[in-house]
C-alpha cells in the first residue's frame, strides 16, 4: 500500500519531536512513506502526530523499524505528560528534557554525552522512564508476582518500574515469558508503549486513527482499481497501431515506448528503455500480477528488452516487433514468451 498520513516535516537530525502546537493534519493526505494502512502499529504512529508529539523525517518517513534513541524517548515521554521545555542551545538539543527527566529520578544522572544519548534505549530504561514520567508509585518486588522468566536480569533498580509497567498494561513480555530487559526498542514500538501509557484518552484517538486508516485504505483501493482501469482502456485503445522502431506516439511505437506513453497518460514517468525501465520499477512475483502490472522478457539480447502491460488471464497487450501492430499475447505460450518472461513489476 502506499504512504500514511504525513505530519509535518520536523528539523535537527533526529526523530521529529514537535516542540510547537501546530495541527497534525489528515486533510493534506500527506503522510509518512513508510507506514502503510495495513501496518500493525499503525494507529498509534498516528495517535503521535495526531497528537502532535512526533512529525517525520526530512524526507517524509517515519522509520518504524529503527530504534529510538534514549533521547527521544525520554523527549516523548515527557511530552506525553505535558512537560515541555525548550531546546538546549549549545548543547544536545534533548538536555532540558534530560535534566527533567533527572530531576523527576527517570533517568539517571546525565553528563549530556551525545553517544549515551543517541544511543538506543532499552525495555529495562523505558519502563523506569514511563512510571516516573506519569509519577506513580513503582509497585513492591516482594509483593508482586513475577510473571517474567528472565526477572532475575532485571538489574534490580529497575525491576519494580519494570513490574509496575507491565501492570499498567504499558510493557508486555514475549511469548516465551521472558521480558529481555536489555533488548533494544524500535520506532513502532515506542509508539505502541507511549500510546499506552497515555490513557484512555490516547486509546480513543487510536480508534479514530484505526478507522481513519481503514477508510483512507478503502478509498486508496477504488482509487487504484480505477487508475487500473483506465490504464487498460487506453492501451486497449490503441490495439492495431503499427510498430516502429524508438516510436512513442500513436503513429507507432517499439515496446517500451508503447508502455511509457501508456502510463505518462496517468502521471506515471517511467525510463525510455526497457532495461532502465526494468532497474526502475517494484518488482512483484509473477503471482501477484494484477491487470495495469508489467511485464518483462529477454529476447534479443540479454537482460529485459521487451516489455508490456498485463491484462490478466495469463495475457499481455504490447507493442511486439517490426511488421507487427499492438496486439495480444499470452505468457504461458510456450513457443516464444513463457521462456523468456524474467520478470514481473508494478508501477500502480
Amino acid at each position: 500500500m502506499r504512504k500514511l498520513i504525513r505530519g509535518v516535516l520536523g528539523v535537527t537530525g533526529a526523530l521529529l519531536l514537535t516542540t510547537t502546537m501546530t495541527s497534525a493534519v489528515y486533510a493534506n493526505q500527506e503522510g509518512f512513506a513508510d507506514v502503510n494502512y495495513t501496518d500493525w502499529h499503525v494507529g498509534y504512529v498516528l495517535t503521535l502526530a495526531e497528537l502532535d508529539l512526533v512529525k517525520g523525517y526530512d524526507d517524509s518517513t517515519f522509520r518504524p523499524n529503527e530504534t529510538i534513541s534514549q533521547a527521544e524517548f525520554v523527549v516523548l515521554a515527557m511530552k506525553a505528560q505535558h512537560y515541555e521545555y525548550e531546546a538546549a542551545p549549545g548543547e544536545h538539543w534533548a538536555m532540558n528534557y534530560i535534566r527533567g527527566a533527572e530531576d523527576m529520578g527517570a533517568i539517571d544522572p546525565c553528563t549530556g554525552d551525545k553517544e549515551i544519548l543517541n544511543g538506543a534505549i532499552n525495555r529495562a530504561e523505558a519502563a523506569r522512564i514511563l512510571v516516573r514520567t506519569n509519577d506513580i508509585t513503582p509497585v513492591s518486588v516482594e509483593e508482586a508476582e513475577i510473571p517474567f522468566a528472565d526477572f532475575h536480569v532485571i538489574p534490580e533498580v529497575y525491576q519494580p518500574y519494570v513490574l509496575t509497567a507491565y501492570q499498567e498494561g504499558w510493557l508486555s513480555g514475549y511469548p516465551d515469558g521472558t521480558f529481555r530487559p536489555a533488548h533494544s526498542i524500535t520506532r513502532a514500538e515506542a509508539s505502541v508503549i507511549l500510546t499506552k501509557s497515555m490513557g484512555s484518552s490516547a486509546e480513543e484517538t487510536r480508534q479514530q486513527m484505526v478507522e481513519e486508516a481503514a477508510r483512507l485504505l478503502e478509498e486508496e483501493m477504488k482509487t487504484a482499481a480505477s487508475l487500473r482501469d483506465s490504464v487498460l482502456e487506453v492501451a486497449y485503445s490503441f490495439e492495431g497501431t503499427p510498430y516502429r522502431y524508438g516510436g512513442s506516439s500513436p503513429s507507432g511505437f517499439d515496446c517500451s515506448g508503447y508502455v511509457s506513453y501508456i502510463m505518462a497518460k496517468h502521471g506515471i514517468v517511467l525510463p525510455r528503455s526497457t532495461a532502465a525501465m526494468f532497474r526502475a520499477v517494484n518488482k512483484i512475483e509473477s503471482d501477484e500480477l494484477q491487470p495495469g502490472d508489467l511485464v518483462f522478457f529477454t529476447t534479443y539480447k540479454p537482460g529485459a528488452s521487451h516489455v508490456g502491460i498485463f491484462v490478466g488471464d495469463n495475457t499481455f497487450i504490447h507493442a511486439p516487433s517490426t511488421g507487427r501492430t499492438v496486439s495480444y499475447d499470452r505468457l504461458d505460450d510456450a513457443g516464444y514468451w513463457q521462456s523468456r518472461f524474467i520478470g514481473a513489476a508494478t508501477v500502480l
